[in-house]
């Protein structure tokens, strides 16, 4: 086994290592592979931010929530009427989108306060009801288009970026939208990261941990809750305008904001490892993935799993729902901390990183001083004398110099 010092210049070194391969891996995709390939790491980055917000409530704060596919129709809907009615461009439509569903998710958290467990995920259930029903409601069809949706949502004019090109035709566009969607999976990332560390963070831990210990301690319960709940719902929300930006349309029929959407949410947290920043990333990759090559695998009927699906199950379609169900309940059993948490209980055996002590060194040689200069205060006080711990040790009045 091998020990690492935090801080020191090998760590440094691992950690500079491992930001260049994930710097040329992002660099490879929109430059060395297909157009599908592009396509299904954009829908990768998508689910990526949706399950990191689901995450910060339910991995870091322990809230049950069954309905942000309604934030990312939030988001999906916002860009597609701000771009098909007025004219947007669809960037800022971005923040409009992030601004109403924080504000959204702020009301939602207020009334679920008072609820725990299964009540809690109750309310958010009903939330992730609401959302496709309320925007096929015949009263809302002059904005939501109702059934039929908002279809034609394009960028008209993609700019020229450095060091990228000019990004024009079908490459170009999905060139293009996966390099926002690198920019707002980092951005995200960052939030994460930057709200796990902070304070807000060990609040959350605390309140999942024990709520009751955390309210003992000064916790703002109310305050942290609907806080990270609203900001949850905006970092959704972004992932559903990319979604609409992705696709040029906003559909009820859509599935992810639907309640399949937000178990698919739950899904690819669970497989990539809950409560880690990496988890989310690492379970929409290999959800993604392993979607993609199994329905190949079983429209086509090559390979090991269109041959068994196909041949000896007679399975109608594709098999690769049933081959996730299976791999996440195995998981449950090998790995249930997820892909994140198995990988670094096997990095554990080969390296350790050994923390920073948590304060600095005693210098033991001041040590015997300091108890001669206690004795020779002792030995000059009176019987029943007060000491004054800010007395000079050299004087035996017990007066401060």
């Amino acid at each position: 086994m091998i020990k690492i010092k935090e801080g020191s210049v090998v760590h440094w070194l691992i950690r500079l290592v491992w930001v260049a391969a994930v710097v040329a891996v992002v660099i490879y995709i929109p430059t060395k592979t297909t157009s599908g390939t592009v396509g299904d790491f954009t829908l990768a980055f998508e689910y990526a931010i949706a399950a990191m917000s689901l995450n910060l409530v339910l991995g870091y704060a322990g809230i049950i929530s069954i309905g942000h596919s309604a934030f990312f129709g939030i988001g999906m809907y916002t860009t597609a009427v701000l771009v098909s009615r007025y004219d947007w461009s669809q960037g800022w439509t971005f923040y409009v989108a992030a601004a109403i569903a924080f504000v959204v998710g702020f009301l939602v958290a207020l009334p679920a306060l008072r609820l725990k467990g299964i009540y809690l995920a109750v309310v958010t259930l009903a939330l992730g009801v609401l959302f496709p029903t309320l925007i096929r409601w015949d009263k809302l069809e002059w904005l939501s288009e109702g059934p039929a949706g908002i279809d034609g949502i394009t960028y008209d004019d993609i700019p020229k970026w450095p060091l990228i090109g000019e990004l024009r035709g079908r490459e170009g566009r999905a060139t293009f939208i996966y390099w926002v969607a690198v920019l707002l999976l980092v951005i995200s990332y960052l939030v994460a990261r930057g709200l796990v560390k902070s304070r807000v963070g060990r609040s959350l831990i605390a309140i999942r941990d024990n709520e009751t210990a955390a309210a003992v301690m000064g916790v703002p319960r109310a305050r942290t809750k609907t806080v990270v709940f609203g900001l949850s719902a905006a970092m959704c929300a972004i992932a559903g305008s990319l979604s609409a930006t992705r696709l040029n349309l906003a559909s009820p029929d859509i599935r992810n904001i639907t309640l399949i959407g937000s178990i698919t949410f739950l899904l690819i947290m669970v497989l990539g490892g809950a409560a880690t920043l990496w988890g989310p990333i690492v379970g929409a990759l290999a959800y993604v993935l392993l979607d993609a090559r199994l329905r190949d695998a079983g429209e086509t009927g090559e390979g090991i799993v269109g041959t068994v699906f196909n041949d000896w199950l007679n399975i109608e379609g594709s098999p690769a729902t049933l081959v996730l169900a299976v791999i996440l309940l195995a998981m449950m059993f090998v790995a249930p901390f997820g892909i994140v948490g198995l990988l670094r209980r096997i990095a554990r055996r080969i390296v350790v990183i050994e923390p920073r002590p948590a304060g600095h060194p005693i210098d033991e040689s001041n040590l015997p001083a300091t108890t001669e200069a206690v004795a020779e205060v002792d030995e000059g006080l009176a019987p029943g004398a007060e000491v004054n711990v800010f007395a000079d040790p050299t004087t035996t009045s017990g007066e401060p110099t």
